[in-house]
């Protein structure tokens, strides 16, 4: 992991909602193709969910954060925060990510996991063909330029063994993909190497 920039708790707040607004199923029920939408639509769309992301204040962040998960908005606060860079081989995505086999997922990298999804992707009968990651995976490939350029639609990477009883355990792999698990598929599938994220890092004494 490369740490490039320190940055306040509330910068990765406003990416996690954010990220959480662009890509909901309420914004697709009005009509919003997020993941393959014309380039025009898409970028108008994320520019009026940044705006409204910007007027909330962090006590709004935190109760939008906090009735999904308690548990990660005290994760949040208790790390400190940076822009970095992660290699695929450092982190690791959800158990079962996508209707992926668990196998795949549960102590595995995201280098390993997208591997395994270029073969399945490839195949014409993949049993894994009514999965959501084949064919979300594959929308995002195509807008991938335009996402990488939002800061608040950067991936989002906690220490391993924050979420172990959730995540399925780990082993040698230092980060899970707290949020964009789909987008950091989409990325290592295209074949990125390194990964522009928020890394949440214990701080020192803690």
């Amino acid at each position: 992991m490369k740490l490039l920039k320190k940055v306040s708790t509330l910068e990765a707040k406003r990416c996690f909602v954010l990220s959480q607004r662009f890509t909901s199923k309420k914004m697709r029920k009005k009509g919003i193709k997020v993941h393959d939408p014309s380039e025009k639509n898409l970028v108008d769309h994320l520019s009026q969910v940044r705006k409204d992301v910007l007027k909330l204040k962090e006590s709004s962040l935190d109760r939008i954060i906090g009735s999904e998960s308690k548990k990660r908005l005290q994760v949040y606060n208790n790390l400190d925060w940076y822009v970095g860079e992660v290699n695929t081989s450092e982190v690791k995505v959800w158990k079962n990510t996508g209707g992926l086999h668990a196998s795949w997922t549960q102590r595995q990298s995201l280098k390993y996991t997208a591997e395994k999804l270029v073969q399945e992707l490839q195949k014409e009968n993949s049993k894994l063909r009514r999965k959501r990651v084949m064919h979300t995976v594959p929308q995002i490939m195509k807008v991938k330029k335009i996402i990488q350029k939002e800061k608040y639609l950067l991936p989002i990477v906690v220490p391993n063994r924050t979420y172990a009883k959730y995540s399925g355990g780990f082993r040698s792999i230092p980060g899970i993909l707290d949020d964009g698990c789909m987008r950091s598929l989409a990325y290592a599938v295209s074949g990125d190497q390194k990964i522009k994220v928020y890394i949440g890092i214990v701080p020192e004494g803690a």
